[in-house]
């Protein structure tokens, strides 16, 4: 099914292949899986075990070293052979424990447990969350918790739940909402009482508003009297960051008597239900597998840590020789080249191009065309960002472009010379997280 995206701010236009929303299953258990060590931004967990150490399934393998490090989980059971370095899907280097399949599942196939979170207080929700490794995906994988204390520090905080993917490419987010309304509605009610939330909101697009409606009765015993609100945005992109969210909040609480925001997506609220209803870390991720080069797209259930060449295999392999392999999404996504590369907490899809879905191309010099300034939605100017970061140039114009960067990719798709100007943007301002850059 072809879809079509226009873009905020001009008349550009890009179409790909959809999938059809239904889910395929669990995928196969990997017999060897990578688990990296650090599966979000900031610091690696530490390991606390040690190659020919049996691990069970779900057992703590790391643990986080500081507030910006989240836990890591065995997702199956196994005989850890070694630590190694291989590519991850964001395109760096990392470190992954190598688990071989060995043992019983003490998580799988057991009858799950069904916790009730109305009595538990706000400290002891955030310390199964913290556990547990939960991370959230909005935009950037973070770990929950510190996201959560940060927004309850400012007062009066407001939790916003986006229904649809970032990236409309990736499918994911959009999958879940529709077939796990439900769950996320739950998911998001124990986030909301983590943050002692005054409000949640409910972003939608492109779709009915009855599709995502609650009762009275429903939403009075998950949300109590928290303020429940449903908004619509507009069906182009981007639409679905940060930056676009403020004019929607706005319209939502024109009072003004809000303070801080906690943003989420399907990925998280789906995570917490399940770290905190049936205590179990995160063990795996829904991945949207499609593509010209795959024989048969799907939309599987994914162990943590599952070769991307896995996942790939049980598609029925490539039909055609691929081009490129594109992790979470087309439009803000990283290709990849190595078929280990694991399958981790911030995976949610996979795009097999073909060379005529995607035909091989080099990086050029700019030409001075002036598209990506034309298709930005922030108005900045990506090329001369681009520039001045290459020559070490970091005024306080650079600095603030960088940061005003929503690393949706419409200048990259535009630029008839190939330069992957969102990308450089976002390396800078990973380096200026971690201050190398003033």
């Amino acid at each position: 099914m072809t879809q079509t995206i226009q873009f905020r701010k001009s008349r550009e236009m890009i179409t790909y292949e959809a999938l059809n929303a239904v889910i395929t299953g669990n995928a196969f258990l990997p017999s060897i899986s990578l688990v990296p060590l650090l599966q979000h931004r900031g610091s690696p967990a530490n390991p606390l075990v040690a190659p020919g150490e049996q691990v069970r399934e779900g057992q703590l393998i790391a643990r986080g070293s500081s507030s910006d490090s989240a836990h890591i989980h065995s997702p199956i059971p196994g005989i850890i052979q070694k630590f190694k370095t291989v590519p991850q899907p964001d395109g760096s280097m990392g470190v992954v424990a190598v688990i071989r399949l060995s043992g019983a599942f003490d998580i799988l196939g057991k009858k799950q447990e069904q916790n009730n979170w109305r009595y538990s207080s706000e400290r002891e929700i955030t310390g199964i969350l913290e556990d547990k490794g939960v991370i959230c995906t909005f935009e950037h994988p973070d770990p929950l918790v510190p996201l959560i204390r940060a927004a309850k520090k400012k007062g009066r905080p407001v939790l916003v739940v986006r229904l649809f993917d970032l990236d409309p490419t990736c499918q994911t987010d959009s999958m879940l909402a529709e077939q796990y309304f439900s769950i996320i509605l739950e998911g998001a009610a124990i986030i909301a009482r983590a943050l002692d939330a005054s409000a949640v909101l409910f972003v939608y697009s492109g779709k009915e508003k009855n599709q995502f409606t609650i009762s009275a009765d429903i939403s009075s015993e998950l949300f109590h009297k928290r303020k429940i609100l449903f908004r619509r945005v507009e069906a182009r992109y981007p639409s679905g960051n940060t930056g676009c969210f403020n004019e929607i909040y706005g319209a939502a609480f024109p009072d003004g008597k809000t303070g801080s925001t906690l943003f989420i997506d399907p990925v998280t609220a789906i995570s917490v239900w399940e770290a905190v209803v049936q205590n179990k870390p995160i063990l795996y991720r829904y991945i949207s597998v499609s593509g010209h080069a795959l024989k048969k797209p799907a939309f599987l259930k994914v162990r943590i840590g599952t070769p991307i060449g896995d996942v790939i295999e049980e598609c029925g392999g490539f039909k055609a020789d691929p081009a490129r392999i594109i992790v979470n999404g087309l439009l803000t996504g990283t290709s990849v080249y190595d078929l280990d590369t694991p399958v981790t907490k911030y995976t949610k899809s996979l795009h097999i191009m073909d060379n005529e879905s995607c035909p091989s191309y080099s990086v050029n010099n700019c030409i001075h065309c002036g598209r990506c300034v034309q298709v930005c939605p922030v108005s900045i100017d990506p090329y001369k960002t681009v520039a001045n970061i290459r020559k070490g140039i970091f005024s306080p114009k650079t600095i603030s472009d960088i940061r005003t960067c929503q690393n949706c990719g419409c200048c990259v798709i535009v630029c008839p010379s190939r330069i992957p100007m969102h990308h450089i943007i976002s390396e800078a301002e990973s380096r200026m997280q971690k201050g190398e850059y003033k």
